[in-house]
């Protein structure tokens, strides 16, 4: 005989049995939305600010805590979905409760959903009221935006379809076992296991492959083998895409909701609810007590957990032990494969002397991490010497770290976007002229095929570093990351790189930077570090278009006999603060500083400085000088000052000293931090404040008195 009683109250008898978690909920939902939208309301109030400043700080924290990037009501989606998951379904666990459930007159399927549907109400019901009593604490307080509706609306929704997801995974990992602690366990394997998978291929990568670019593109980029994967995939994880949409929909200018992304996550919320009504269904009503509640999966399960962890157990054990580090690996790999194959199989049958017997399972983990050793030890797939041929390259583009790391963007420069700087480069960056950046890849490749790709040098000898990304016409991108002796065939591909015009429009900083946003300009040489350039607005628009031309115009062998004699410190308005809370509200504008070099080449600009009361002192007023002073110091602080008067002696050393920023990239003359340099000019006009060093190549008059000459 089938209950005749109404579903709906079965459902609201479901609700109030647990009513200790609906008064929790609400609660909870009373702390992240109403009460922290006052307290963050008022500590904005609380700073004092103009009105039209407090209007869009008030509106970006309002919008903040009832959409989408609430960290609270982020925790409670995750946390309410295992809870409700594992309370609604807990009687599976019992003996006594399953058969008293079960010997109900009603049909599974009205069973299940009696369970189910309370767990929505539990959660969506404190959430909903709570988001009205935020929006009402909102507007009593003046601060509520014209598209508040729409933006809490979307959020609402996304938050909600997520807590399907979280809330069916809970379901599910009650399903698939027979006692709360494999629950637990199940649902947290659940929610992390594409990450441990991802970290697994990033490891063995970062330990094998020389030039794969696992963690130099941080930011998610990874290799499996002769495939690049990227953080904008889902990585089979829930929580790794309930991140993802959160962070696409706090990126959009208008807080627009990603319903695409929604849409996907709404797909996955129907199939784990239909995977975990089968599930249910075949669930024997014996499996309670038992760590997996269908034998079957015990091998399936042990596989999945004891391949990922041996790895990063061997991976992190082994590392950096010394000239045998592979062989470590593998003792650890096997070592670790048996004790945690071992720990599994006593987690299923609690019998250590069952644990302890060899198995199937067991010998297929042996041969899958012998596999992947063999692989990546031996690169098979030939992932180090990776070449596309040129006629299935669309287009290519190349990082030198000596060249790029040193430049610096506005804010609202593409590259300034992104967790990575070299990653965001490479992305925004495209060279359909790729000629010498292919054969720059190729010395790359060739000297990965020479002493496992790490280039040995003579003294002098330097090495260039430099990443390559390649896009291919079947719509795939690879990343490469090189070393090689930068010796003259690397220079001068480096050269022809730098003087396409391709690389210069897409990467100097002075091609970012709009004229008209110019607020102030001053320099820094080795007179002064911040002399303010004082001339009028169309004057400082001239210096920098002038000194845009000039360095549009330096071609590379050019750089390498200049030197950089000061640096042009432009204030410009980079981005607005507030743009995106449009309808009324204020918009504040950011100024950012950038540092550019200024060569010594470059007369033009350094006459137009002159004319606006600025000169640039250079090595050639060695006349002005008294004396420079050299300052060493050594590991323990100790400071020694040695002063060079004789006119030769300061030339030579005007010929070699840097900035505290860069000098020439090209050179790979860096800052010697333990030289540091003093000059004291004539006619009472002082001494050179701090951040002037001498250069990585010392002069042969600062070698004589420290007595390092060779």
């Amino acid at each position: 005989m089938t209950s005749k009683i109404s579903f709906t109250k079965m459902v609201m008898q479901n609700v109030k049995e647990r009513g200790a978690w609906f008064l929790v909920s609400f609660l909870a939902m009373l702390m992240a939305l109403p009460v922290q939208t006052m307290m963050r309301l008022d500590h904005v109030a609380a700073y004092g600010l103009k009105l039209k400043e407090q209007a869009a700080q008030s509106a970006e924290v309002f919008l903040n805590t009832t959409g989408y990037d609430n960290v609270a009501l982020i925790l409670l989606v995750i946390i309410a979905g295992f809870c409700l998951g594992m309370t609604g379904y807990m009687y599976l666990y019992s003996r006594e409760k399953t058969d008293f459930y079960h010997s109900l007159p009603m049909k599974r399927e009205r069973m299940y959903f009696v369970s189910y549907l309370g767990g929505v109400v539990i959660f969506a019901v404190p959430y909903l009221l709570n988001l009205l009593l935020a929006l009402l604490a909102g507007a009593v307080k003046g601060t509520f935006p014209a598209h508040t509706l729409s933006v809490v609306l979307g959020a609402f929704l996304t938050h909600m379809i997520y807590f399907l997801v979280f809330y069916h995974v809970g379901i599910l990992a009650v399903m698939l076992t027979g006692n709360l602690f494999t629950g637990a366990m199940a649902y947290a394997a659940f929610l992390s296991y594409g990450f441990i998978i991802k970290e697994v291929f990033i490891s063995m990568a970062g330990r094998f492959f020389q030039s794969a670019t696992p963690y130099t593109l941080g930011g998610g980029s990874y290799s499996i083998l002769r495939f690049t994967f990227h953080a904008g995939g889902w990585t089979l994880s829930p929580l790794y895409s309930y991140m993802n949409i959160i962070r696409e929909a706090v990126n959009y200018d208008t807080r627009k909701a990603p319903w695409l992304l929604a849409a996907a996550g709404l797909l996955a919320a129907v199939l784990l609810l239909a995977l975990c009504l089968l599930v249910y269904h075949l669930r024997p009503s014996e499996s309670y007590h038992k760590a997996i509640a269908f034998r079957r999966l015990e091998p399936i399960i042990k596989i999945a957990v004891v391949f990922p962890f041996s790895i990063l157990t061997a991976l992190n054990i082994s590392q950096g032990i010394g000239q045998h580090v592979f062989v470590w690996f593998v003792m650890v790999l096997v070592f670790s494969a048996w004790v945690i194959s071992t720990a599994m199989d006593f987690l299923y049958r609690m019998d250590i002397r069952e644990s302890l017997r060899p198995r199937i399972s067991t010998g297929a983990v042996l041969v899958m991490l012998a596999a992947m050793t063999v692989i990546y030890r031996f690169d098979v797939f030939q992932v180090d010497t990776y070449l596309p041929k040129e006629n299935k390259i669309e287009s290519m583009s190349v990082y030198i770290n000596s060249m790029n790391s040193l430049y610096s963007y506005p804010y609202n420069s593409v590259y300034y976007q992104g967790d990575s700087e070299i990653k965001t480069y490479l992305e925004n960056t495209k060279y359909e002229e790729f000629d010498s950046i292919y054969d720059l890849a190729a010395l790359g490749v060739e000297a990965q095929k020479e002493n496992d790709g790490f280039p040995k040098l003579k003294d002098g000898e330097d090495l260039l570093y430099y990443y390559v990304k390649y896009h291919l016409k079947s719509g795939r991108n690879v990343y490469r990351y090189y070393e090689v002796k930068q010796d003259d065939a690397a220079l001068k591909l480096m050269g022809n790189i730098y003087d396409s015009w391709e690389y210069k429009q897409q990467t100097l900083p002075v091609e970012f930077i709009d004229a008209e946003k110019i607020t102030e300009i001053s320099l820094n040489d080795i007179f002064s570090a911040n002399r303010q350039v004082t001339t009028s607005e169309t004057a400082m628009q001239n210096i920098f278009k002038t000194y845009k031309s000039e360095w549009e115009s330096l071609e590379f062998k050019e750089s390498l006999d200049q030197q950089v004699v000061g640096f042009l410190n432009i204030d410009c308005i980079s981005a607005e603060q507030g743009s995106r809370f449009e309808n009324g509200t204020a918009s504040l504008d950011i100024t950012q500083t950038l540092s550019l070099p200024l060569y010594e080449g470059f007369r033009n600009t350094r006459k137009l400085l002159e004319e606006a009361g600025c000169h640039v002192y250079t090595k050639e007023d060695v006349d002005k000088m008294e004396k420079i002073v050299v300052v060493s110091s050594d590991n323990n602080g100790n400071t020694e000052e040695f002063t060079f008067s004789d006119k030769e002696d300061r030339m030579e050393i005007l010929e070699k000293f840097v900035f505290d920023q860069y000098s020439n990239p090209a050179k790979n003359l860096y800052p010697d931090y333990s030289k540091s340099l003093r000059i004291y000019w004539k006619d009472g006009a002082g001494e050179t404040k701090e951040g002037i060093y001498l250069s990585n190549d010392l002069p042969s008059c600062v070698k004589k008195v420290l007595k390092t000459e060779n």
